[in-house]
């Protein structure tokens, strides 16, 4: 008799631990999308030069470019711009022709070449730039700016969206039955929510995802100043 009550208490027991290891803790979660933002003024300015040479041989065509593109080269030195900061992306040469009298008219062999410069003293593009389109070869494009610290800006956007996610939850928390707050979850990209309920109960019971400010944007000029944006996702329990 003695053994039997043991054995059926130890089942019990081992009852007991089963049920609650397998049912799940009851808490309430809300997911927060937040975009946090940090505006600059500029100091990096970056732009394309294209120099050309138009020539009827080929062999003069092809010095033409490497005396002209040699003397571009001291130009830019010149003002201050560092060797690193003067890229040649492309070099070509092709064929030109031209349209007269309903017929194609050879002009010569056009060589050309494609410098990408970065600008690191940004108080010299009016000058730079105002020299540079004095020489007839040379076209200028794709002028941009941007910031030397950008890594660091973008932090700052982080902790501005982190800022913002805890200023909406806490304004949550004063229309729903509940005072307390803790993150569960924090990242740079679309995390998955500790949801230990069905999706529906979620909604029926009012916690829902919340979504702060507009979606990540890429790094834009807006009135004269660099935007940096960086979004989180945050999830929190509250009770």
């Amino acid at each position: 008799m003695k053994n039997t009550l043991g054995l059926l208490l130890t089942v019990l027991l081992l009852g007991c631990q089963t049920d609650s290891t397998l049912a799940p803790s009851k808490f309430k979660t809300i997911m927060i999308k937040s975009v946090g933002e940090v505006e600059t003024l500029p100091d990096v300015a970056t732009f394309q030069i294209n120099l050309n040479c138009l020539q009827k041989s080929v062999k003069v065509s092809k010095q033409c470019l490497v005396d002209k593109s040699n003397e571009l080269n001291s130009k830019l030195l010149s003002f201050g711009i560092k060797q690193d900061d003067i890229l040649t992306t492309s070099v070509n040469m092709n064929k030109s022709y031209t349209w007269r009298n309903n017929s194609q008219v050879f002009e010569g062999y056009n060589s050309s070449i494609t410098i990408y410069i970065t600008l690191r003293d940004i108080n010299k593009l009016d000058q730079i730039y105002t020299e540079l389109l004095e020489n007839r070869n040379l076209e200028l494009s794709s002028l941009a700016y941007t910031h030397s610290k950008l890594d660091s800006l973008k932090n700052e956007a982080y902790v501005d969206a982190l800022k913002k996610a805890n200023t909406l939850t806490d304004k949550l928390l004063t229309e729903l039955p509940a005072s307390e707050k803790e993150i569960l979850k924090i990242g740079n990209v679309e995390i998955s929510a500790s949801m230990p309920e069905s999706k529906e109960q979620l909604e029926q019971d009012g916690y829902a995802v919340a979504e702060v400010a507009a979606q990540n944007r890429s790094i834009a000029i807006s009135k004269g100043t660099v935007l940096i944006k960086a979004t989180l996702f945050v999830e929190y329990q509250i009770k």
